[in-house]
């Protein structure tokens, strides 16, 4: 038997799923029979014939058992009627988060109420108390990061654990400014503390780059892995060339026209809608592949009839995780290790667009940003496009 991926024994699962009954275990609140076989990987029946050799839990003669009830549970089962709403100020607010945008929903708006939710069953406290003062805000804030550090944070699935407190905290901090916001209790833009809404390790990554050596053995170590004709292949250099987010490569199009330059070479335009900047004309970005491999790939797809830049037909998520795992095998290749190249291995390729565009047009961030689809220079240069200090080097000589 296994538990948690280690080999244990008929006891120990035993007592893992009392606890996690009981909430006594890692998580900080009980779980329900169907919740515990999905942590565990098992089936409901097998949660039960566990539950009945624990001496813990009361079986009734018509054979039901009688399990712990979750003081949150009203608020942790998440759903569009979901038991926070029967607030009335909550209510409101939501009613404003699902036509916000001329008419719908923000895109955030699951994870807002969610925030208020949980920071509503860490402190114990009703919605109406962040509606006091700022200062009474800030002091169940303040309580909150102290619960969250300890562990005893309730129901917590917002960010990635390699993110950190920091991230953690920012995401509940945003759902709380949201509410208060709405009932007109604001905090000044630029304020520190509890309550400030500086993204954490925003521009902390604008270092990342490859050389054109280090493409040249990406190239290479992908070709010989994967074959020039993979949705890895394409999906590596779309994505450097591009700068699009995951969402945008993974809807757009393999469509395209031909651009013949006045010394013969052959450009590829695209189009990619990116959710994120549906404000700025609809999302809609041109782009421009114009590596001789890359089209030629792209073309071998289409002569099949996939109106992809993939033909893989796994699901969004399995196919995610396969692409991530394939491009850390690339980054693990160059020797790129860090924490970060496997967290947001899709994303990296913006960060590898944004210096691979930039260094081919001698750091013109106007016209790099139109190229990558930044809305603002401000944002190439502070999270994407620091200039190397060679080429610093190389202006001040």
């Amino acid at each position: 038997m296994r538990l948690y991926g280690k080999k244990t024994t008929h006891s120990k699962i035993t007592e893992e799923i009392s606890s996690l009954l009981n909430g006594n275990s890692s998580r900080p609140y009980p779980l329900s029979v169907a919740e515990i076989a999905k942590v565990l990987g098992v089936c409901k029946k097998t949660v039960y014939n566990y539950i009945n050799k624990t001496k813990q839990i009361t079986k009734l003669e018509s054979g039901r058992f009688v399990l712990p009830k979750n003081p949150y549970s009203a608020y942790r089962h998440f759903n569009k009627h979901h038991e926070i709403t029967s607030d009335p100020l909550v209510t409101e607010w939501m009613d404003d988060l699902l036509t916000r945008k001329q008419g719908i929903p923000i895109k955030s708006w699951r994870q807002r109420l969610r925030a208020l939710e949980t920071v509503c069953n860490t402190c114990k406290v009703n919605p109406k108390d962040f509606l006091v003062s700022r200062k009474n805000t800030e002091k169940i804030m303040r309580s909150f990061a102290k619960h969250y550090h300890n562990g005893n944070a309730k129901q917590f699935h917002v960010g990635k654990k390699s993110e950190g407190m920091g991230f953690a905290i920012y995401i509940r901090v945003q759902g709380i400014r949201d509410f208060c916001a709405f009932y007109d209790i604001t905090w000044r833009k630029g304020i520190t503390g509890i309550m400030s809404q500086k993204v954490p390790g925003h521009g902390k990554y604008a270092d990342i780059r490859f050389t054109d050596e280090e493409f040249d053995i990406a190239d290479k170590f992908i070709k010989e892995q994967w074959g020039m004709n993979s949705d890895i292949y394409r999906w590596f250099w779309i994505g450097v060339e591009s700068c699009a987010r995951f969402n945008a490569l993974y809807n757009m199009s393999n469509q395209y026209t031909k651009h013949q330059t006045l010394s013969g070479k052959t450009i590829y335009i695209m189009t990619a809608f990116e959710t994120k900047t549906a404000h700025i004309r609809g999302g809609k970005w041109k782009k421009f592949i114009t590596r001789k491999d890359t089209q030629i790939s792209i073309d071998l797809l289409k002569s099949r009839g996939y109106n992809a830049i993939f033909e893989s037909n796994l699901s969004k998520f399995k196919f995610k995780k396969d692409m991530h795992e394939k491009l850390f095998l690339v980054y693990k290749h160059l020797g790129k290790t860090e924490n970060y190249f496997s967290s947001h291995a899709t994303h990296v390729l913006r960060h590898l667009g944004a210096h691979y565009w930039l260094s081919k047009t001698n750091y013109n961030y106007g016209i790099i940003s139109e190229v990558g689809g930044w809305n603002t220079i401000d944002e190439l240069k502070k999270s994407y496009g620091q200039i190397p200090p060679e080429k610093i080097l190389e202006i001040i000589q």
